[in-house]
C-alpha cells in the first residue's frame, strides 16, 4: 500500500537512539483510532497497529520513502498474556535473522507487560510502473461479483458480531473444509466495518488476518477464540470485489493452517494458534 500522510499520526514522542531503533509512545483515542476498542490481540488490532507504527518509525529512521508504494511479504506475531490492556509505547528495531534484515515491534501496556511482539519484512517498489501492473494483475484475478450476490455467514458464526460484517460464506462441503469470501469497499472498509482500515487498492495484512480468524471460527462454530500467535506469508494479492477461497491446509493441537486463493492463485498462506477467548 502507499504509504500514510505524516499529517496523521498514531505515535508520538518518537526517540531515535543510535543503533537505530526508534522508541514511541501510542495514541489512545479511539475516536481517530477505533479499532483500539478491540482486544489488542484481535487481528485487526493487531494489523493496524503494525502498519502505522512500521510507516512511522520508519519515517523516523529516515528510511522510508513516503513516495513509493510497498507491500509486506511475512509477518509472524505472538502475543502476551490473555488480559493485557492496549498498548501505550513501545520499540521499533531493526534485526537480522538468518542472514536477513526484518523489523520488529514490541508492544508494552500502562503496566509495562508485554501486549504483543512482531516481526515482518516487506518489499518497496522502486522502478516498477505499479499502477499499470496492478490493473493488470486484477484482471487475471477472476470477475467482480456485487456484495448482494454473495450468501455471507452470520456475524456470530465467523466470531465478528458487533465488531463488523462477515466476509465470508458458511463451510463448503469439504474435505477439507473451506468457505468463500468477498471483500470490497462497501463492507470491509469505514462505515460498513468500523474497526478495518487499508489502501483501498486490494485486499490488504489487516484483511486477510480478519478472513483467517472468521474461518477459524466457523470451523469452531462460532466459539469465541483468542489468537495467541500468528504468521502470514502473501506471495500474490487478494482483489477487493472478486470471491477468494480460503481452505484449510492444516491442524495440530490448538495450531491450524489456511491457504488463501484467487483466480488460481495461491495467495496468502496463513497459521495461527488459537485459544478460547
Amino acid at each position: 500500500m502507499a504509504n500514510s500522510s505524516a499529517d496523521r499520526m498514531f505515535t508520538h514522542d518518537l526517540t531515535l537512539a543510535d543503533d537505530g531503533a526508534v522508541s514511541f509512545a501510542c495514541s489512545q483515542d479511539q475516536d481517530e483510532w477505533p479499532w483500539l476498542a478491540l482486544h489488542p490481540h484481535h487481528p485487526i488490532a493487531l494489523q493496524n497497529i503494525q502498519y502505522w507504527v512500521s510507516v512511522e518509525t520508519g519515517r523516523a529512521r529516515g528510511t522510508f520513502d513516503g513516495t513509493k508504494w510497498t507491500a509486506i511479504t511475512w509477518t509472524r506475531w505472538e502475543c502476551g498474556d490473555a488480559n493485557a490492556g492496549n498498548p501505550v509505547r513501545g520499540i521499533s528495531e531493526i534485526l537480522t535473522e538468518g542472514g536477513k534484515i526484518q523489523s520488529q515491534l514490541t508492544f508494552y501496556d500502562c503496566h509495562d507487560a508485554v501486549v504483543s511482539v512482531m516481526r515482518f519484512k516487506g518489499v518497496e517498489f522502486r522502478t516498477r510502473d505499479f499502477e499499470a501492473w496492478r490493473e493488470k494483475a486484477k484482471q487475471s484475478s477472476g470477475k467482480t461479483v456485487s456484495l448482494s450476490a454473495f450468501d455471507f455467514a452470520a456475524a456470530k458464526a465467523v466470531g465478528s458480531e458487533n465488531i463488523g460484517p462477515s466476509f465470508l460464506s458458511s463451510l463448503g462441503n469439504g474435505p477439507p473444509p473451506y468457505a468463500r469470501g468477498l471483500m470490497a469497499m462497501d463492507n470491509a472498509f469505514p462505515p460498513a466495518h468500523p474497526t478495518m482500515s487499508g489502501s483501498g487498492d486490494h485486499v490488504n495484512s489487516t484483511h486477510l488476518a480478519e478472513a483467517a480468524h472468521q474461518f477459524f471460527h466457523l470451523l469452531e462454530d462460532g466459539k469465541p477464540l483468542r489468537i495467541a500467535r500468528g504468521e502470514m506469508w502473501f506471495t500474490h494479492y487478494v482483489e477487493l470485489g472478486r470471491p477468494f477461497r480460503i481452505e484449510l491446509t492444516g491442524r495440530d493441537g490448538t495450531s491450524a493452517s489456511a491457504m488463501v486463493t484467487q483466480g488460481g492463485h495461491d495467495c496468502t498462506r496463513i497459521t495461527m494458534e488459537l485459544a478460547a477467548a
